[in-house]
C-alpha cells in the first residue's frame, strides 16, 4: 500500500511520469540529430488534435463533479486551450490550441484534407478513452494524477527534444509560429502539472485512493508511449499494421 504522506505520493506519482517519459522515446530522440521526418511528427500533431479533439470537452465531466479549487483550475486550463486566456505569465497572449497544432501540421507537409480525415490509431483511441473514462468515472485526486503524468511530460519533451531540435536541424526558432504550439506548452504545462499534482495530493487522502492513482497513472503514461510507439512503427520505420485481406491499411 502507498505511503500516505502528501511528498510520498506526488513522488510516486512523477516515478511513473518519468518511467515513461516520451522524450525517451525514439521517435523524439531521433529529432536531436535531425532524422525524423518533419512529416511524422506533423502527422503525431494531427493524432494529438483528435485527442485533443475529445479530451478538451471531456474536461467537463470532471468539472461537473470536481470541488471549487479544482474547478476553479480546470476552467482556466481550458480558457487557454480555448484562446481565451493567456498562460499567467509575462509577455504571453491567448493562443488558440487548436489552431497552434493545425498551424505546425500544415508546416510539416500536411494538406487540411489529411489533418481533417486522421484515424486515430489504436494507441491513440486507446489513449483518449482511457482519459476521458478515468476523468468520468474515477476520484477527483486519482483523475488529476493522471492528468499531472500527461501534461507533466510536455515540459521536458518540448525544452530537451522538440525547441532545440527545430532550432538545429529543421530550421524554426522559438520565435516562429509554426512551433508556438511546442513553445507555448512548454511553460503552459509547467503550471498546469505543478497545479494538478499539489491538487491531486490534496485529495488522494486515503491509502486506496493513492493505490488507485498509481494504477491509473500506470495505464495512462504506458498509453502515451503505446500512441507514440503507433506513430514511429507507421510513419518512421514503414511497418504497416496487419489488416484483413482487401482492407488498406
Amino acid at each position: 500500500m502507498p505511503d500516505a504522506s502528501g511528498s510520498a505520493i506526488a513522488e510516486q506519482i512523477v516515478a511513473i511520469r518519468e518511467k515513461w517519459h516520451t522524450k525517451k522515446h525514439p521517435f523524439f530522440t531521433s529529432m536531436l540529430d535531425g532524422s525524423l521526418p518533419i512529416k511524422a511528427l506533423g502527422i503525431y500533431m494531427a493524432q494529438h488534435q483528435k485527442f485533443v479533439n475529445k479530451a478538451v470537452p471531456g474536461f467537463g465531466l470532471m468539472v461537473y463533479s470536481s470541488p471549487p479549487d479544482v474547478r476553479k483550475a480546470m476552467v482556466e486550463n481550458l480558457a487557454e486551450e480555448e484562446g481565451l486566456l493567456a498562460i499567467p505569465k509575462e509577455g504571453h497572449v491567448a493562443h488558440d490550441h487548436w489552431a497552434m497544432i493545425s498551424g505546425f501540421c500544415l508546416a510539416s507537409g500536411m494538406t487540411q484534407d489529411e489533418i481533417e480525415n486522421t484515424e486515430p490509431t489504436p494507441g491513440w483511441w486507446g489513449r483518449t478513452l482511457h482519459y476521458v473514462n478515468t476523468m468520468r468515472e474515477e476520484p477527483v485526486g486519482v483523475a488529476l494524477a493522471m492528468q499531472a503524468t500527461q501534461e507533466g511530460q510536455q515540459v521536458a519533451l518540448n525544452t530537451e527534444i522538440t525547441i532545440p531540435s527545430f532550432a538545429k536541424h529543421y530550421g524554426y526558432t522559438a520565435e516562429d509560429d509554426e512551433i508556438s504550439f511546442f513553445v507555448e506548452h512548454a511553460e503552459a504545462d509547467a503550471e498546469h502539472s505543478r497545479r494538478q499534482l499539489d491538487l491531486a495530493v490534496k485529495y488522494l487522502d486515503t491509502p486506496e485512493l493513492q493505490a488507485r492513482a498509481l494504477k491509473v497513472c500506470d495505464e495512462a503514461v504506458r498509453l502515451r508511449w503505446a500512441s507514440t510507439n503507433d506513430i514511429y512503427e507507421m510513419h518512421v520505420l514503414g511497418n504497416q499494421p496487419m489488416m484483413p485481406e482487401g482492407v488498406a491499411a
